[in-house]
């Protein structure tokens, strides 16, 4: 075996020891294995994604705690052995019931519960996915449900509108913010951006994934679609433009600086069509959004607050009303 290709028996043998042992757990029925590596989309920088389905017959929350529990053993113990795994087990459950009453609804069931963000993440992050059991009967119905309704009309409806509202709400805290807080206006200005990416790419019938990829992906599915111009748009207003991605990358702490090689270095691998400047873009876009919150890792790489917040806030006004 080549080196290059040992990150996948990894993960393959990481996977496989994450559902021996948490699917022991009491009061787990099971497990829907989700995200790139369900898909059977992994590459060297894959979570695991594992959500669980309680039985009925016993409390779900004392099974989430054990569980829980067992999840950061075996993370620590990867972390320890050599190479860290990321291991993504918690909100994202189910029971054993509702996922009966949703099978017997169909696509109805999803459409009612989707403004749930446990129903309207967990089916996104679980299309495609498989249980973990190929024996575990209910596990597979739940699949295949999943895989039935995700793209259904009705549901892609539903979440476009969720989308959407998304967006105008974020937009509308930013314009109401810019005067006396630039830089939580920029923040909402660059979860309205977001969102209404997101209206698109369900009107395009398709989905993002991966946190570390997506703007690129997004340019990619917009440049299939014949709205390349329009992705740029929205890319510069979440301040998710690759041409500025040198500069705030030489800015960019350390970690970052790393966490933008190893990416890179993994998308090549997987031979991925992507440059250098657009997956440090990837990278900066996503940190940036998840340290807003975080004041002790704000700095200059974050681009915030936007110099030119009042001309982007009017333009992004101008985009959803005629795309969103």
């Amino acid at each position: 075996m080549k080196p290059t290709d040992r990150w996948k028996q990894l993960l393959d043998e990481r996977l496989h020891e994450a559902i021996t042992v948490l699917g022991q757990t009491p009061g787990v029925h099971g497990l829907i294995v989700a995200g790139s590596v369900g898909r059977g989309e992994p590459w060297p920088m894959s979570d695991i994604d594992l959500l669980p389905i309680y039985d009925d017959s016993t409390d779900p929350a004392a099974s989430a705690a054990q569980l829980d529990q067992r999840r950061a053993a075996l993370v620590d113990w990867w972390t320890g052995s050599g190479r860290a795994q990321a291991l993504d087990v918690g909100w994202l459950a189910f029971t054993t019931t509702e996922i009966r009453d949703a099978v017997a609804a169909g696509p109805d069931h999803a459409v009612a519960r989707i403004a749930e963000p446990r129903w309207f993440h967990g089916i996104d992050k679980a299309y495609g996915g498989h249980a973990a059991d190929p024996e575990d009967e209910l596990g597979n119905t739940f699949a295949t449900w999943i895989r039935t309704v995700r793209f259904h009309p009705t549901v892609v409806a539903a979440r476009i509108n969720i989308w959407r509202q998304h967006a105008t709400d974020a937009l509308a805290e930013a314009i109401q913010a810019q005067t006396e807080d630039p830089a939580n206006a920029t923040h909402l200005l660059r979860v309205s951006a977001r969102a209404l990416r997101l209206v698109l790419i369900e009107r395009w019938g398709e989905r993002l994934g991966s946190l570390g990829r997506e703007w690129t992906r997004f340019e990619r599915m917009a440049e299939r679609h014949g709205q390349p111009a329009l992705a740029a748009r929205i890319a510069a207003l979440a301040a998710a433009d690759p041409a500025a991605a040198e500069q705030r990358a030489e800015l960019a702490p350390a970690w970052l600086q790393e966490r933008i090689d190893l990416s890179y270095a993994a998308r090549i691998t997987v031979g991925e069509d992507v440059s250098w400047a657009e997956n440090a873009r990837d990278q900066i876009a996503a940190f940036t959004d998840l340290v807003s919150r975080r004041p002790h890792f704000r700095g200059p790489w974050t681009g915030a607050p936007d110099p030119a917040l009042d001309a982007h806030l009017a333009e992004l006004r101008e985009l959803i009303t005629q795309h969103g």
